[in-house]
């Protein structure tokens, strides 16, 4: 595409992202469509504005779950379903024992 804009390579995944809010509760849950080290697009039945600063898990096949927060720059759709877009300003890798993999 000519006109993309992106810094970043994105690799489209079909797994679940989880949106939780400043206090920690989770706020919605969406569907991802891709990834790329500097953002995440995903699709959800929930309403997050454009400029809302979100934090997340991620659960990506091979790259393992991460956290990341960062803020939503854009906004597309109307309907029961919306696309969302999130510039990332943190990402940390999450480990199931909280310990770092000795294969790493």
């Amino acid at each position: 595409m000519a006109n993309d804009k992106r810094r970043a390579r994105r690799d489209r995944h079909d797994s679940v992202i989880e949106i939780f809010g400043a206090d920690g509760r989770l706020e919605g849950t969406g569907r991802l469509a891709d990834f790329s080290e500097t953002g995440v697009s995903f699709s959800s039945e929930e309403t997050f504005p454009k400029g809302e600063k979100v934090k997340a898990r991620l659960r990506l096949l091979h790259k393992g779950v991460l956290d990341v927060s960062g803020e939503i720059v854009w906004v597309r759709g109307d309907g029961k379903r919306r696309q969302y877009g999130v510039k990332f300003d943190t990402v940390q890798k999450v480990y199931p024992t909280g310990e770092k993999s000795e294969w790493e």
